[in-house]
């Protein structure tokens, strides 16, 4: 079988490539031996086979609290994945729960199942349930787990929802204007031709774009199209991600303010969780730089973590960066000298939560307004342009 990897060799560097073995146990095992600490891994298969799909956060969720209860309650492993599997509906992820069954039946740990079984699961689902099995406090690490993933899923609803409700209605309005500027915006541009009128600039304007829409709309629509593909071809290079991740991270006004707060409130809340997994710090580093979701914040998270492999303080690397607020510099500065950094955390995800709710707050109060202001001076625009040479008609008539 051939694998696609994506990780970081001993000095961070990120690396990804190709390998043969027979699964993906052996492949993590081979690119262990390499110095390679795995991110992700997963089986290249051609479109003719039957592809392994990523379990959705929800059902993840929904395993992981369903197990933390059972094995909580003294039930054996074995017994809480078969309890599990009887309460799940999807297909799909039920015969994954039955793989995990089989795995573990023939002694296997809950971790490496997992690993087995596809590359279905977050490999830092994975790794916090390994280090969790080595503890001895699964349960514990299972519904901490959950609980983060649950935050994750909640902070995202919250910006979709926030930032859905000003797409949607921009869509409208632009899907109302091009209505009437093919259909009815012609009907006039004929009138006005008949009657020989001169128009006022905002006329000309309205049937000049009603002219390119009704004209060459065979053209916007695939050019549109190729844009937009082109520009994901971008994003999706090393170079082109960090540009974009720059622009969004620089973004001005509210909408700069929300983005970047559920990016902190995800670096807290994931390092939080992972720290009180009982993961080593710099572990911790390596997969809260993958799960930043920003490339701005990867390459600051990685030289934090270059900066304590050398034995330096966190809290001073992380001011080094300029990239994170002072307050969460000098909340992690604290907790590094109480020997605390996880409640720390814990109280700057609080933190940031509140803020992030304020701030969507004040941004859906102020996109009220704006786009009805955008709204009236569009439609006040179109209403001019179509009624000014009506009026000058109406004089000359008289």
């Amino acid at each position: 079988m051939l694998f696609r990897y994506l990780g970081r060799d001993k000095e961070g560097k990120s690396l990804q490539g190709e390998l043969e073995a027979k699964n993906i146990a052996e492949a993590e095992a081979r690119l262990k031996e390499r110095g390679i600490y795995v991110l992700e891994i997963k089986r290249r298969i051609s479109w003719t086979l039957n592809i392994q799909r990523k379990v959705k956060t929800s059902d993840l969720i929904f395993l992981l609290r369903q197990l933390a209860f059972l094995i909580k309650s003294g039930i054996t492993l074995n017994t809480a994945l078969e309890i599990t599997e009887s309460n799940i509906k999807d297909p799909a992820l039920k015969t994954t729960i039955r793989k995990l069954r089989e795995e573990t039946t023939t002694g296997a740990s809950l971790s490496s199942s997992l690993s087995k079984v596809g590359p279905g699961f977050p490999r830092m689902v994975i790794e916090i349930i390994r280090v969790g099995e080595a503890t001895g406090n699964l349960s514990e690490v299972i519904a901490r787990l959950a609980d983060f993933l649950t935050r994750e899923e909640d902070l995202k609803t919250k910006v979709k929802q926030v930032m859905s409700y000003p797409m949607i209605t921009l869509l409208l309005v632009g899907g109302a204007v091009t209505f009437l500027l093919v259909t009815i915006v012609p009907v006039f541009t004929r009138l006005y031709k008949s009657a020989n009128v001169t128009l006022p600039l905002p006329t000309r304007i309205l049937v000049a774009l009603s002219a390119i829409i009704s004209g060459y709309w065979w053209l916007i629509i695939p050019s549109a199209i190729i844009i937009y593909f082109l520009f994901k071809k971008i994003i999706n290079t090393e170079k082109g991600r960090m540009v974009w991740d720059r622009i969004l991270f620089r973004l001005p006004s509210s909408i700069g303010n929300i983005y970047r707060l559920s990016i902190f409130l995800r670096i807290s809340s994931t390092l939080e969780t992972l720290l009180r997994s009982g993961l080593l710090l710099t572990e911790s580093l390596l997969f809260l730089s993958r799960a930043s979701g920003n490339k701005v914040t990867e390459n600051a998270i990685l030289y934090c973590r270059e900066g304590v492999i050398q034995g330096r303080s966190i809290s001073v690397v992380l001011r080094e960066s300029r990239i994170f607020p002072q307050l969460f510099v000098r909340m992690i500065a604290v907790g590094e000298e109480g020997g605390n950094l996880e409640e720390m955390l814990g109280r700057m995800v609080e933190y940031f939560e509140k803020e992030l709710d304020n701030e969507m707050k004040r941004f859906v109060t102020l996109l009220e307004p704006t786009l009805t202001l955008i709204l009236g001076v569009i439609v006040g625009f179109v209403a001019l342009s179509i009624y000014l040479p009506i009026f000058d008609m109406i004089r000359l008539v008289r």
